[in-house]
């Protein structure tokens, strides 16, 4: 099977996964709708989201990678309609209202300097390193939860089933890096796999406990949900 044959196989897949783990914000802004309210519920998850599916549809287009393109354009659209479900049923809309103001001057500043950028490789060198920086930072973050976990000896705070489904699209991203031969692609999702890995290996020594089990889903998708 040729190079060009795995990578639709391969990006077709992944891109699939994806966007099936960015439609879990369904379950969440339903909840708000059931509630009346989002409570104690941060809507940073939501904005992020935005900023980081934005940057990598950037990139795609820089590329001219079509897998890329398609799953952070479905996953544009979609935390952009979570993000005014959050405002809908925020108590803080004004406070809200300004996060999104910073994201959208965010988008706006990115998309202006690709504009004016006149060498191709320099834009995509560039946007590239803010992608694979930013998605770094953000995969990395679930590693402050193995001090609580070891602290606990408990697993009852980690979701397992999305930490599994992370560790697979993460994969399959990592493997369609190395078929593109993007390290852009390829080392923020390795990083990814990496930690989501680690985090299941947390259940193999740790119990979940059967008491109350109180996971953070909004947190979890955003995270699972903003690399491509």
């Amino acid at each position: 099977m040729s190079l060009a044959e795995w990578k639709t196989i391969v990006g077709t897949s992944a891109t699939i996964c994806l966007i099936i783990q960015f439609l879990t914000g369904i379950q969440v802004c339903a909840q708000f709708y059931k509630k009346k309210t989002t409570g104690d519920t941060s809507g940073l998850t939501f904005l992020v989201g935005v900023g980081m599916t934005y940057i990598w549809y950037s990139y795609g287009v820089l590329i001219q990678d079509f897998s890329i393109q398609l799953v952070n354009v479905v996953g544009l659209a979609l935390q952009v309609v979570y993000s005014f479900c959050y405002l809908a049923y925020s108590p803080a809309k004004c406070d809200t209202a300004r996060r999104m103001v910073v994201t959208i001057i965010f988008m706006l500043t990115v998309q202006t300097y690709i504009i004016l950028e006149e060498d191709i490789p320099t834009a995509q060198l560039r946007v590239g390193l803010l992608c694979s920086c930013l998605t770094g930072v953000y995969c990395s973050a679930p590693l402050a939860s193995l001090q609580h976990v070891c602290r606990t000896q408990s697993t009852a705070t980690l979701p397992f089933y999305l930490i599994m489904a992370t560790a697979a699209v993460t994969a399959q991203w990592s493997l369609y890096g190395v078929i593109i031969q993007d390290a852009v692609v390829l080392l923020p999702n390795l990083l990814g796999c990496v930690v989501a890995t680690a985090q299941l290996g947390l259940f193999c020594f740790f119990p979940q406990s059967d008491g109350d089990k109180q996971y953070d889903v909004l947190e979890m998708e955003a995270r699972d949900g903003n690399t491509a």
